[in-house]
């Protein structure tokens, strides 16, 4: 499987805030009047809260705007595509430790992405052919339009270069999560190939 059939396979995956944050915190698995009874009980808002803005790099103000949760029916698709990538990328302990620890979300730069899933083992004269090609950028552009959920005509707006300097923060950490849960699902299937 090739690079963009890999990254389009990834970004298909999708689920609703309620069922993230359920599998987050490890009451995915309880019969339902418990599930209800878990998000019901003191605390557990301000859990989820906590836990989305760690993940999304967002201040706890603009996640409680989305609306009731645990649904977080005004959440935006920037911010659930996100999720469903370090849902991908991180195991149950990891997004706990997140909750529960004073750390940021981690955020690479369009150009870094770009870098490690089309560029990062290719030898130097194989980089510089890829990187001169007339369809090089465009396939950039596809790629990060696919990954991100945007269209393509917005990541233009973002700068014409792979730079993109003017592309919104927030898609940083996107980019950050798609990129583990993309070395993760590499990993998984060459432990496949050699088995």
């Amino acid at each position: 499987m090739n690079n963009y059939e890999l990254i389009k396979t990834l970004s298909s995956q999708s689920i609703e805030p309620r069922q993230f944050l359920r599998y987050s915190f490890g009451i995915d698995k309880l019969a339902p009047e418990e599930a209800l009874e878990e998000e019901t009980s003191f605390g557990y808002c301000t859990k989820c809260v906590r836990l989305l803005s760690k993940i999304l790099g967002l201040q706890r103000k603009t996640v409680r705007e989305w609306g009731h949760n645990p649904n977080f029916e005004g959440m935006p698709q920037h911010a659930r595509t996100t999720y469903n990538y370090a849902l991908m990328a991180l195991s149950r302990e990891e997004l706990n430790k997140i909750e529960a620890s004073d750390s940021q979300a981690p955020a690479i730069t369009a150009a870094q992405f770009i870098e490690e899933v089309f560029l990062k083992e290719l030898s130097p004269s194989d980089r510089l052919k890829i990187v001169t090609s007339t369809k090089f950028r465009g396939q950039c552009f596809a790629i990060l339009s696919e990954v991100l959920k945007v269209s393509k005509s917005a990541i233009y707006e973002w700068g014409r270069d792979i730079e993109l300097k003017n592309m919104p923060k927030h898609y940083q950490h996107t980019l950050a999560y798609a990129l583990k849960a993309y070395k993760k699902q590499q990993a998984t299937g060459a432990k496949q190939n050699a088995a």
